[in-house]
């Protein structure tokens, strides 16, 4: 042990030990000097996020809408008619044919070809989509005629209580449509309670429920299975004791081929009656565009039930059956209040005859 001490490898790593030691003190203790300007650290920045706000796109016009529900049935049906009939030899064997696809009125299609024959001949294209629309708006017109303006318009200075019975079959619309009625009258500053008739269908209610809240209206509801006439006999007596300026009742869809179904239906309409003879003011059979023909065969069940006072149109968003329309208020005698093209409350507008017929024939 004593040779180890004694040892010079043992001196040596003792000394290098020391020197090591003092060396650690000595810079350990040695004064920090403020950093130079060049090494001095950047304060940390917290950037808030930028938050670009999302172009607006632009705004589409009803009319823009309305051409694109509309433009199946303008390209596959009336858009072509001009193009079959003029030239050296109209076609007018095809011109029947895809009018009867569109699901037109046998009557109203030879009338039609009766009139391109006796006043087309020799006429350009355009001139021959013109006499259409002059053909098809001379049925209609006298018919549109007859729609109360109330239907659209709240008059402030009118205190009477409108009732509005919304009837139509199942999946036609009916539901949504009122809410969207309920919301644009709603918007005009009336005041508008809603009746929930379709007690058999809680989904149905529900719905309904949602679009009055969003829309800020009143809403009578019921237990599931109630009376349909009970709850808008209750509904009419609110709207009339308590001045609300609309009265909107929502009524479960029915197959018009279920006499039983529509007997109900005509039961509801006179017990609103009782509250006041002149309601319901206006009956308003709600159709999808879809079912062309069969539309119309609906339409006629509904008014030999409950004599409709206007159609409210949906669902022109992709049929070539929408020009349907003109055989139905040709035949019914029942003027077309509103029509619809998609889901949004923009998307349910007052129908014009004009309007509709030239995006129709692609005037």
């Amino acid at each position: 042990m004593e040779n180890l001490f004694s040892s010079p490898e043992y001196a040596a790593a003792v000394i290098a030990l020391l020197v090591g030691i003092i060396f650690f003190f000595t810079i350990k203790s040695k004064p920090k000097l403020p950093p130079s300007a060049s090494e001095e650290k950047t304060p940390i920045q917290i950037v808030e996020p930028v938050v670009t706000k999302a172009p607006e796109l632009p705004k589409v016009s009803w009319k823009d809408r309305l051409s694109l529900g509309l433009e199946k049935s303008r390209s596959e049906v009336w858009g072509k008619i001009g193009q079959l009939f003029s030239g050296g030899s109209p076609s007018l064997d095809e011109i029947e044919e895809i009018l009867y696809t569109a699901d037109i009125p046998t009557g109203l299609v030879q009338e039609l070809l009766t009139k391109l024959e006796k006043d087309g001949k020799g006429k350009s294209a355009d001139e021959i989509q013109n006499l259409v629309f002059g053909f098809m708006k001379d049925k209609m017109e006298p018919i549109q005629h007859n729609i109360h303006q109330d239907v659209f318009t709240f008059d402030s200075s009118n205190k009477k209580t409108r009732v509005f019975m919304i009837v139509g079959v199942n999946g036609a619309g009916k539901t949504t449509t009122i809410g969207k009625l309920a919301t644009k009258l709603k918007s005009q500053g009336a005041r508008v309670i809603v009746g929930a008739c379709d007690t058999f269908r809680a989904a149905a209610v529900d719905q309904l429920q949602v679009w009055c809240d969003r829309a800020g209206v009143d809403m009578v509801r019921a237990k599931d299975g109630t009376d349909p006439s009970g709850v808008a006999y209750d509904t009419v007596a609110k709207a009339f004791s308590e001045n609300y300026d609309y009265c909107l009742i929502d009524t479960a869809g029915r197959l018009h081929t279920n006499q039983g179904l529509m007997d109900e239906l005509a039961k509801t309409k006179r017990v609103m009656s009782k509250i006041n003879p002149d309601a319901p003011q206006e009956v308003l059979l709600v159709l999808d565009a879809i079912t062309g023909q069969n539309a119309l065969k609906q339409a006629q069940e509904f008014n030999k039930a409950l004599q409709l006072t206007g159609i409210i149109f949906t669902k022109c968003d992709g049929s070539a059956k929408a020009g349907s329309a003109v055989g139905i208020v040709d035949h019914l005698k029942v003027p077309i209040t509103y029509i619809g093209v998609g889901e949004s409350v923009d998307d349910l507008q007052l129908f014009d005859l004009d309007l509709y017929l030239k995006t129709l024939v692609g005037l």
